[in-house]
């Protein structure tokens, strides 16, 4: 039976020169295998609720009549960085049983609250905008990371012009929006 060892040339110069002859054994070398490990994170979507309506209470020609839109609410399950903006459009308020009876958008104020926030996200609200058909930004978010949302109130205002014709069915549609 044979025994063979091994003896690396750098260790056999070094014992030869010393003169000695002196048996090693190396030590067993450890081997590694790795698994790579991949995970998926799902991205939603972006949406925006409103109340479905709101009423003014009466109010004469020439004055203001107030009311509030209450949990209006952002809520962006996108789990991204992008940011949004939520913004309000409205129609001119007609008469349903007489059209030739209107109140232009222009009439519409809309103040929104500062927002009730969750997640991570810096939130700008904009000031009073009158009513307009194009839409105007009412709450800006920037910063984002991740999921967010926000609930805010708006006050409303309609100035009711003194030349606006008596009628109890004026009707205009206010749209939220977010993008």
């Amino acid at each position: 039976m044979r025994n063979i060892i091994r003896i690396s040339a750098g260790t056999a110069a070094v014992l030869l020169a010393a003169g000695t002859v002196v048996f090693t054994a190396s030590a067993a070398q450890a081997a590694d295998d790795t698994t790579g490990a991949n995970a998926s994170v799902n991205g939603g979507v972006l949406s925006i609720s409103a109340p479905t309506a709101v009423t003014f209470p009466l109010a004469n020609p020439g004055t203001t009549s107030e009311a509030a839109a209450e949990g209006i609410a952002v809520t962006d399950t996108r789990a991204g960085t992008v940011g949004w903006a939520a913004s309000v459009s409205t129609t001119d308020f007609v008469s349903v049983a007489d059209p030739t009876r209107s109140i232009g958008a222009g009439a519409l104020g809309y103040t929104p609250a500062t927002a009730v926030e969750t997640g991570t996200l810096t939130l700008v609200k904009s000031d009073t905008i009158t009513g307009s058909t194009a839409g105007s930004a009412v709450q800006t978010a920037s910063g984002v990371t991740g999921n967010n949302s926000a609930t805010w109130s708006a006050a409303l205002t309609l100035t009711v012009p003194s030349d606006a014709l008596a009628a109890t069915d004026y009707q205009a549609t206010v749209t939220h929006s977010v993008l």
